[in-house]
């Protein structure tokens, strides 16, 4: 199959390519060097594509609310160019949202949780997925919305939680590991299960369905840094700084009995193998994180 990835270079992005090449797809990288997505006709170029796996976006979420225009042109007129790509050559499309549900009404947090923007990038998001619903629906495009919960592993940008904790582990001029807030409770999801439902995405035939990708397992920032320290061997006191992140979300683990039934996905590591998986990356590479 031939399959056309936007933002490849990015951190999903690079293990999916990987991953669809290690099965012996044709794989088209889009890339920010390659042209501005939000641009009309930024995808002509690329001919006989019978997938695509849109990932380009502007991600990360403290940012939004200082360059909200720039997120909501590159995020919602970038995925109206992928959609027009896709009506005119007939394209399926994978869609990558993110976390949409706001302080959870209940807990695990299922598809049908009602939907709430806690920043401009959130609802970007949530635009996002109605224009995907609104090109399937009308232009009967094969669409998947995934819905990852927290996302985690080699490659991944320092300025997210677990790259942070690990960086300060890792690093021996580092003497305390800090950060903002020991409290909230995350369910954090391998990169390697996330591609994994990615690929499963494949299977879909016809229609528009939305799915959430997570360990379904609600785990602590304190209980994390701890699982960190035993997986590198390395000890060392932390602490909060007691500054609250706008939007704070105290708590959230994911429902993934739809993907599960539907897609066959079930998440094979948990937080501290994924954890494991990293640093035997980080060994063999020579990288921080």
């Amino acid at each position: 199959m031939k399959i056309l990835v936007t933002g490849a270079n990015g951190f999903i992005g690079k293990h999916l390519v990987k991953k669809l090449r290690s099965e012996n797809h044709d794989v088209v990288c889009h890339e920010i060097s390659d042209g501005d997505i939000s641009e009309k006709g930024a995808l002509e170029k690329y001919k006989n594509i019978d997938y695509v796996y849109h990932l380009a976006a502007c991600t990360y979420v403290p940012s939004s609310w200082d360059y909200t225009y720039d997120y909501f042109r590159t995020n919602i007129l970038g995925t109206v160019t992928v959609l027009e790509y896709c009506r005119k050559n007939k394209c399926a499309i994978t869609a990558m949202s993110t976390y949409v549900y706001g302080e959870p009404q209940y807990l695990p947090i299922d598809e049908n949780h009602p939907i709430s923007a806690a920043s401009p990038y959130h609802e970007s998001k949530i635009v996002v997925e109605e224009l995907c619903k609104f090109y399937s629906e009308k232009f009967n495009i094969t669409t998947t919305i995934f819905r990852p919960f927290n996302v985690y592993g080699n490659g991944q940008n320092e300025s997210f939680l677990l790259p942070k904790i690990m960086k300060q582990i890792l690093d021996p001029e580092i003497k305390e590991i800090q950060v903002m807030d020991l409290e909230p409770k995350r369910d954090f999801v391998y990169i390697d299960d996330v591609v994994e439902a990615l690929i499963y995405a494949l299977r879909r035939k016809g229609g528009y369905s939305v799915y959430n990708i997570g360990s379904g397992v609600s785990i602590s920032v304190e209980e994390a840094i701890i699982l960190a320290m035993q997986v590198t061997g390395i000890y060392k006191p932390y602490k909060a700084t007691e500054m609250k992140r706008r939007g704070e979300i105290s708590d959230c683990v994911s429902d993934i009995s739809k993907i599960r039934s539907d897609l066959g996905f079930i998440p094979f590591y948990s937080l501290k193998d994924g954890l494991k998986k990293w640093m035997e990356n980080i060994n063999n590479t020579d990288e921080i994180i």
